[in-house]
């Protein structure tokens, strides 16, 4: 498989010497050919970017940036961190939206279709007056499936605007979901807090979990390591970097075996990057 990625990249960059760089959906579609046609192995990417707090169409515009350039080096699936839309707000319900007839989600939608790539993402929904912390998932034939964050954070003084109990209502926890004929998972940052999310997410025996946070770093590796290594499965954490109302964010976005090992990290010194990696089922 290495061999095969170098192989790609170097047509990747011979292509673009040559002004001839393969559209998105190409490369992603070549992606998914060297995944070997059964979904075992899968270029993943994921993003380490900034949000910026209730400015919902910047952020769209800067997570199709990125998500572009992911699947132009053949990412097939695509993972934000958690509020991504609109980040943390005083008064979430504000910017909460409907999924998936939202206006987010009917956006990234047309561009995971377009990109041929499955993109995880998180914004503020709103359904029958309740108001949720939710991760929306966005593939090739469209929207997919969403979760919405349980065991919510409360945190005083509420400087950032991160005390969840104050602002959200509670998801019914982990579920299975299938992303290209892998069994998935996901949960929310401080959800993986709670012993009972974890028993939860590993009864469902998922062959990968989806893990997107928003703090302003990764306060143990070893921690979401035992984690991952508890469920059974490898784990994907997706970190933000930027200015969060008050807090700096530094990233951190990891990669972890289903023995908990890392396989792949990004910086911590709060810069943008994109973390490619390619995760082969057949030995996680």
């Amino acid at each position: 498989m290495a061999e095969t990625r170098r192989q790609f990249l170097k047509t990747l960059a011979a292509g673009a010497a040559s002004g001839a760089l393969p559209g998105a959906g190409e490369a992603s579609s070549r992606a998914a050919v060297q995944s070997g046609g059964g979904g075992r192995k899968i270029p993943v990417a994921l993003i380490q970017c900034d949000s910026v707090p209730g400015l919902v169409e910047r952020n769209l515009n800067n997570m199709e940036r990125l998500a572009e350039q992911a699947a132009k080096l053949g990412a097939r699936w695509v993972l934000f961190h958690e509020l991504t839309v609109c980040d943390y707000l005083d008064k979430p319900g504000d910017l909460a939206e409907l999924v998936p007839q939202g206006s987010s989600t009917t956006r990234m939608a047309k561009v995971a279709e377009r990109l041929r790539a499955t993109i995880g993402f998180g914004l503020v929904e709103k359904d029958q007056g309740r108001i949720y912390d939710t991760f929306v998932f966005v593939g090739p034939q469209g929207y997919l499936y969403h979760y919405r964050k349980t065991w919510l954070w409360h945190e005083r003084p509420d400087v950032s605007y991160r005390d969840e109990w104050a602002r959200f209502d509670p998801g019914t926890g982990p579920e299975l979901f299938h992303l290209d004929g892998v069994r998935a998972t996901c949960f929310i940052c401080a959800d993986s807090n709670s012993q009972r999310c974890v028993e939860r997410a590993a009864a469902l025996k998922p062959q990968v979990i989806w893990f997107p946070i928003n703090r302003e770093k990764v306060s143990s590796f070893e921690d979401y390591g035992s984690i991952a290594k508890r469920i059974g499965a490898p784990m994907l954490v997706a970190n933000r970097v930027g200015r969060s109302i008050v807090k700096d964010t530094l990233g951190g976005c990891v990669v972890y075996s289903a023995q908990g090992e890392i396989l792949a990290r990004a910086n911590m010194e709060g810069r943008e990057e994109i973390l490619h990696y390619d995760l082969d089922f057949a030995t996680t």
